[in-house]
């Protein structure tokens, strides 16, 4: 999946998620890139067939307090701070039409 950053027909700033093999999107145009981060998360659940050992979607380390302190304090030693699955990891911009649009439009 790809995210992608778009101006709307309406010219507000759109996210939405494509399709690796198709490249056609496969989420709504979402108004945030939060918002795009928990749609592509959700995705991601739904997509798993096997057994969900996890009992919500919200990663806790994102929202600690302790953990930042943590890791602004002490050197860390672990290879993936951010988690080991693909929904732990934050979404970027992967492809950014809105530049393109507004360089057209100046």
């Amino acid at each position: 999946m790809k995210l992608v950053k778009d101006l709307s027909d309406s010219g507000s700033i759109v996210f939405y998620w494509t399709s690796d093999e198709t490249g056609e999107a496969i989420s709504p145009e979402l108004k945030t890139l939060q918002l795009a981060d928990e749609w592509r998360k959700n995705y991601l659940f739904s997509q798993y067939d096997g057994v969900e050992r996890r009992k919500s979607i919200i990663d806790r380390r994102k929202n600690s307090d302790k953990r930042k302190q943590m890791e602004k304090n002490y050197k860390s030693s672990r290879q993936n701070p951010q988690g080991r699955r693909e929904s732990d990891q934050t979404a970027n911009v992967d492809i950014d039409l809105f530049q393109e649009k507004i360089k057209a439009f100046l």
